[in-house]
């Protein structure tokens, strides 16, 4: 058998010697102690569940409103002598604002007053008609019989041959005569009543064109009804109007109301409170006013978006505009035992967590609105497995799971 040589054995030396050492160093390391496995402990923020009745709110976005927008036309054709305000200004109950030309309307004043004067007379000289006929009727009943006899007188001579046939024609003559007479003196007097209505009529007719025509001059000067601002001026000094021409529109500053969308989810919520006469307030705030409401009344027509609420404005009306845009922020009826959090207590829009010696346990929530607190929009909810004294997370922990471990301040 074939020797090996030294340079063949020195690599296996080497591998040997490199084994032995680190088999030589494992030996002798130091032996480690095993360390536990310290469970994290979460600093979080937490308050004491009060449950109550409380009002949630509902945010809204509205338009301003006027219901008792005046528009003021021209009572007849005439021409513009005087404009006392510009658009914007302010206006008090009272103040006149407009003038047109009375000329164009005090003639025809005078004409519907010439004409109950006209018929005023004529029903004294109907009534002293009356009176004169009443008189007469007795005396031509008395002619009347007069003329009868004579009549009779004339025929028993004629037929004793002692009066001519001439007597007796000239008396049947008279009788006729007074007959006509007699008949048109009763018909007078049965027709006086008829005559007297038609005049009385004719009389109301005038005495009607007369309130018109006072009205039409009335109305020639355009006087504000009610505090509030020009809304529009439609003419200018020296304008020739047409009859009914708008010639400028106003409004009360007391009647401006703010018309809202409900949503259709709150519907039948409002509504029901609006039926047993609650009042729900709402606030908002016009260009840095706070404006104080009260929802009024919801409009005839819905649609699939909700109904249209109308809000009287109670503190803040002389500041708003028609057609401006608000937010507002609507009282809703009480809820009761609901507890108010901040929106950082909330998980998936339906869970909380309550904090039970140190650890986190899931309760189930219902969500019923929103709540303003200290000029803070938080968050009511409401669950049956809260009570009195609960202490409820609220920081938001990203990893918020059942049995976590906290350290909790309250607030």
């Amino acid at each position: 058998m074939k020797k090996l040589t030294l340079k063949q054995l020195l690599p296996v030396l080497i591998i040997l010697f490199g084994i032995a050492v680190f088999a030589l160093l494992k030996l002798s390391q130091p032996s480690s102690v095993p360390t536990a496995i310290k469970e994290r402990i979460w600093h979080v923020k937490s308050l004491i569940a009060n449950p109550q009745s409380y009002s949630p709110t509902l945010s809204l976005y509205g338009q301003i409103e006027s219901p008792a927008l005046v528009s003021a036309t021209a009572p007849n054709k005439s021409q513009v002598t005087a404009v006392y305000v510009r658009e914007g200004d302010a206006i008090k109950k009272g103040q006149l604002l407009l003038s047109l030309d009375e000329r164009d309307f005090k003639p025809y004043l005078d004409q519907a007053s010439a004409r109950v004067s006209e018929l005023k007379a004529l029903i004294l000289s109907e009534q002293s008609r009356h009176k004169a006929d009443k008189k007469s009727i007795s005396h031509e009943r008395h002619i009347l019989n007069l003329e009868y006899s004579a009549v009779k007188r004339a025929t028993l001579l004629k037929e004793k041959k002692l009066g001519s046939t001439a007597t007796l024609e000239q008396a049947q003559e008279e009788l006729n005569r007074q007959q006509l007479s007699f008949t048109n003196r009763k018909l007078a007097l049965e027709d006086h009543s008829a005559r007297l209505q038609q005049l009385n009529a004719r009389l109301s007719h005038a005495e009607a064109d007369v309130q018109l025509t006072q009205l039409d001059l009335e109305r020639s000067q355009i006087i504000a009804s009610f505090d509030g601002f020009i809304e529009k001026l439609s003419v200018s000094l020296g304008d020739q109007v047409k009859e009914n021409q708008v010639l400028l529109s106003f409004y009360s500053t007391e009647q401006l109301e703010i018309r809202a969308k409900i949503p259709s989810s709150f519907q039948n919520e409002i509504q029901k409170a609006l039926f047993i006469q609650q009042t729900l307030s709402a606030s908002a705030d016009y260009a840095g006013t706070p404006l104080q409401l009260t929802l009024n009344r919801l409009s005839g027509m819905a649609d699939s978006r909700g109904v249209d609420a109308l809000f009287s404005i109670d503190s803040g009306n002389e500041w708003v505009r028609p057609g401006s845009s608000i937010s507002l922020s609507l009282q809703r009826p009480n809820k009761e035992n609901v507890i108010v959090l901040p929106y950082s207590a909330l998980y998936d829009n339906n869970r909380i967590y309550r904090i039970v010696n140190h650890r986190l346990e899931l309760v189930l929530v219902q969500t019923v609105g929103n709540y303003i607190e200290n000029n803070t929009e938080k968050l009511l909810v409401f669950s049956e497995q809260l009570q009195q004294g609960d202490e409820i997370l609220i920081t938001h922990l990203p990893n918020a799971i059942n049995g976590l471990k906290v350290l909790t301040s309250i607030q």
